[in-house]
């Protein structure tokens, strides 16, 4: 056998392992390799956030290498086929992610895609966090223009989005965008998440973008008001410590 045949082998066991089993964890590694090239990206972004005043021309190329991060991360995973620019009423670039064969329905069932099972993504590289208007514009496009192909959103942001949660404290309103998302959510059934910075480094990780995105999305449903765990923590348990203690 060879490794391809393995490697194919290995991905198609997912069908039959439970979502949240130990073993799960481990095999969906094989869901995402990062591409070589992205790396060099990562380094980029970085030294751009270490910039005090970045240039209008420095901020531009953050926006370009952001989109970069976005395309190669996305063409990482297994089944997917096509990437291509979506241009909206508003001028707004977005991206269109799709895959086809029977890689991309292990994807589409490890992401809760049913009947939709497109990609919608966007990169935001400004200073400032995803205003409630941007957030909307996206919930907009999901409704009006990409309603019957498109089950998930994804924003590939430096700064996060308002309202959602920043730091280790669990957050215990919601508000601005993260009100937003839940909402849209309920109405439509569809859901659209946020990577920030933290989220985007760790991704020339094999596995980070498919267990990212799983804890990403099981979070708006939990609704756990905790800022996404590390892909480097093996079990995403949201529990009291004296109980937690009792299951790792």
């Amino acid at each position: 056998m060879d490794s391809k045949q393995a490697a194919k082998n290995i991905i198609e066991s997912l069908k039959y392992l439970k979502h949240d089993s130990p073993e799960s964890n481990e095999v969906i590694n094989w869901l995402y390799t990062p591409d070589i090239q992205l790396s060099d990206y990562l380094d980029e972004i970085k030294y751009y956030l270490q910039k005090e005043k970045p240039t209008d021309s420095e901020r531009q190329q953050a926006g370009y290498l952001l989109e970069g991060i976005l395309t190669l991360s996305f063409k990482g995973l297994v089944g997917y086929s096509e990437i291509k620019s979506y241009q909206s009423a508003s001028h707004q670039y977005d991206f269109l992610i799709s895959g086809d064969g029977a890689d991309w329905d292990i994807i589409c069932n490890r992401l809760f895609l049913k009947d939709y099972r497109g990609i919608v993504a966007e990169a935001k590289a400004t200073e400032e966090v995803v205003s409630v208007a941007q957030f909307s514009r996206l919930c907009s496009i999901m409704t009006l223009e990409l309603f019957n192909t498109v089950g998930l959103g994804v924003f590939f942001t430096l700064k996060g989005a308002a309202g959602f949660p920043n730091t280790s404290s669990r957050q215990r309103c919601v508000s601005y965008a993260r009100l937003c998302q839940l909402l849209f959510y309920a109405r439509h059934n569809k859901k659209i998440v946020v990577f920030d910075k933290d989220d985007i480094f760790e991704l020339n990780q094999n596995g980070a973008l498919i267990k990212i995105l799983i804890r990403k999305i099981k979070e708006i449903e939990q609704l756990s008001g905790l800022k996404t765990a590390p892909v480097t923590e093996p079990i995403d348990v949201d529990l009291p410590e004296r109980l937690k203690k009792l299951i790792l």
